[in-house]
């Protein structure tokens, strides 16, 4: 993963997880847990000022047309979320939405995932996060200082041509470090610790309670 590991953080989260497991604490505990301490690891080594030049804002949705690796205590906490926040109908089209996008994305690549210019099926109407309190450490990873390269790098990328967006790396490296330290600490627990794409394990797990 990109960004510099935070090796005292991955220890961190790495011990919390395990912790958690052991504990008999739900998914949705467990990455509650994580993301406090990302946050608050992020709050304790990024400046305010630093903080300012961040442009994601609800509804800035220009890179969320990209494939998105969850791990599978992710993809259990963000199902539980929207069992417990959706209707039985809204169930149901998100389920034909999500049924939707697996179909058209299975077998792409990266670049072929941006040329289709899919959006996540996570998206509402005004592009706006609907799984935004417990969206993956991925998507918390990425964050721009400039919303305009985003939208010029989902349109070079289209071209094979390569594009720079400004973002915070210790931001990046707390998450990816969280990320790494989530998958090390399931595989010590012997849960699986392999990632998949959002879509296809989000369904998968909605299919299996609804059932």
């Amino acid at each position: 993963m990109a960004g510099i590991r935070i090796y005292d953080f991955h220890e961190t989260v790495y011990l919390s997880v395990i912790g958690s497991v052991k504990a008999g604490e739900s998914p949705a505990e467990t990455m509650k847990r994580i993301h406090l301490l990302a946050q608050q690891r992020a709050a304790k080594d990024i400046s305010g000022q630093e903080a300012s030049h961040m442009q994601c804002r609800r509804g800035c949705s220009h890179c969320c047309r990209v494939h998105v690796p969850v791990l599978c205590l992710e993809a259990d906490s963000i199902a539980e979320y929207l069992l417990s926040s959706l209707s039985e109908e809204s169930l149901e089209t998100l389920k034909s939405k999500l049924r939707y996008i697996k179909v058209h994305i299975a077998g792409y690549d990266e670049q072929e995932r941006i040329v289709a210019n899919i959006p996540c099926g996570f998206l509402g109407s005004e592009g706006e996060c609907l799984i935004h309190s417990v969206r993956p450490l991925v998507c918390r990873s990425v964050t721009s200082a400039d919303s305009e390269a985003c939208r010029r790098a989902m349109t070079m990328s289209v071209c094979e041509e390569n594009a720079f967006i400004p973002m915070n790396i210790t931001h990046k490296s707390i998450y990816d470090s969280a990320f790494i330290g989530l998958a090390d600490a399931m595989k010590e627990m012997k849960i699986d610790c392999r990632s998949f794409e959002i879509t296809e394990a989000v369904l998968y797990r909605l299919n299996k309670q609804i059932e």
